[in-house]
């Protein structure tokens, strides 16, 4: 991970084992990685757009969140105790949270309950909603139905009807997988001008099959019987479940024999009245991917870029982004092999492997490490701009930072 540290905190331990926690990211292939798991308090940098109103901004001004954020946070009006409190719910990230807190004084309380807590930080869920919730005094770490982003079957909806909305607007025509889901006669999105933040030029927006692999959702029949009538043994597939971690679950589908198995697991469940209760559960709460087999490799290792991202405040808008760091896999990329390690490139794979206490420190590298291994090999060869992970692939401040 990124070297840069905040007082009191390393946000970026040398060595993540992320994979061993609760997190339930999406994992989708070919997806960038920005985690739904934000860092903790005290990111590297605090941005604000340019044309923000901070003066006449309705909600809790920045030096406050700053404060609460850093740690300068005071007992709530609300409470007769004394404080501030903070909760956590789980054990991921526990450890790094609690003892940050502790370094500045809070307190730290086992009562989900309650709610005169300054910071809590949930796991997988909170009692909390965010009718309760009192902005510019309290820090709630979960987002409410946030399965939209952070499972796989949620972000894939969510962006095909992205697509759609935004095809709409434009009333472009459009792709199939776009088309996939309730509004099947909406167009997907195409090929639109429009202006990005931070760009003194239009910007061209990505079409959906541009950045995202053609998908199915096993969970719903006509999708899943395109993808069944489809398949041909030219083509690898990746089919995961919607809803874990550490690479549990995945398999690929290289032949017939290996899709008529999936086939016939899955029409098992369609009479089961469990099913209709909880249908994103069981062997049809999956997806299937396309399978990149031409990535971009690091030293013949395929890898993947975790970065963080916390939304502190909407009004006025303030973002913690941390840049993070990248991640390989021990072993050399081979479409052919059946040893998921080298296909996917997360520690709890990684730990598999008998050379990994060996060779450990090089399935992490930094950014500036990726940043130099770019300017080393890709730089003039592909035309990219000088230091190219720091100035395009990760996010650029609109203005300067409010503390580095």
């Amino acid at each position: 991970m990124g070297s840069s540290q905040e007082e009191g905190l390393q946000c970026q331990p040398s060595q993540p084992d992320h994979d061993a926690g609760g997190h339930c990211g999406p994992d989708l292939e070919g997806a960038e990685r920005a985690s739904a798991t934000p860092g903790p308090p005290g990111l590297l940098n605090s941005h604000r757009p340019a044309d923000s109103d901070d003066t006449n901004a309705a909600g809790p001004s920045a030096a406050l969140l700053e404060g609460l954020l850093l740690g300068g946070g005071k007992p709530s009006p609300h409470s007769t105790r004394p404080g501030p409190f903070f909760y956590i719910g789980g054990s991921n990230g526990a450890t790094i949270i609690s003892s940050y807190c502790k370094s500045k004084g809070w307190q730290r309380i086992q009562d989900s309950r309650r709610g005169d807590y300054t910071l809590k930080w949930c796991e997988v869920k909170s009692r909390d909603s965010y009718g309760s919730f009192r902005e510019g005094e309290q820090l709630l770490y979960q987002l409410p139905n946030n399965k939209l982003l952070t499972t796989k079957i949620g972000l894939l909806s969510t962006l095909r009807g992205r697509a759609r909305a935004m095809s709409k607007a434009s009333k472009v025509p459009g792709g199939a997988q776009a088309r996939l889901e309730k509004d099947a006669a909406a167009p997907t999105l195409e090929d639109l001008p429009w202006t990005s933040p931070g760009y003194l030029r239009p910007q061209r927006v990505l079409r959906m099959e541009e950045f995202f692999p053609e998908t199915y959702r096993l969970d719903l029949k006509h999708e899943r019987e395109a993808f069944f009538t489809l398949f041909d043994e030219t083509q690898i597939w990746i089919c995961k479940p919607t809803a874990s971690n550490q690479g549990k679950g995945i398999f690929l589908l290289r032949n017939q024999e290996e899709v008529a198995a999936l086939q016939a697991k899955t029409r098992s469940m369609e009479d089961d009245p469990i099913h209709h209760k909880t249908p994103f559960r069981g062997p049809q709460a999956r997806v299937v991917q396309r399978y990149i087999q031409n990535p971009l490799l690091l030293d013949g290792r395929k890898f993947d870029v975790r970065s963080y991202l916390l939304i502190a405040c909407t009004t006025p808008y303030m973002i913690f982004f941390g840049h993070g760091y990248a991640r390989l896999t021990l072993s050399l990329y081979d479409p052919h092999s059946s040893d998921l390690s080298g296909h996917l490139t997360n520690q709890f794979m990684q730990k598999k492997s008998p050379l990994y206490m060996l060779l450990k420190e090089d399935t992490v590298w930094s950014m500036e490490h990726l940043n130099r291994y770019i300017n080393d090999t890709f730089w003039k060869a592909r035309g990219l701009a000088k230091d190219w992970v720091f100035t395009t692939l990760t996010v650029r401040p609109l203005c300067p930072p409010v503390w580095e």
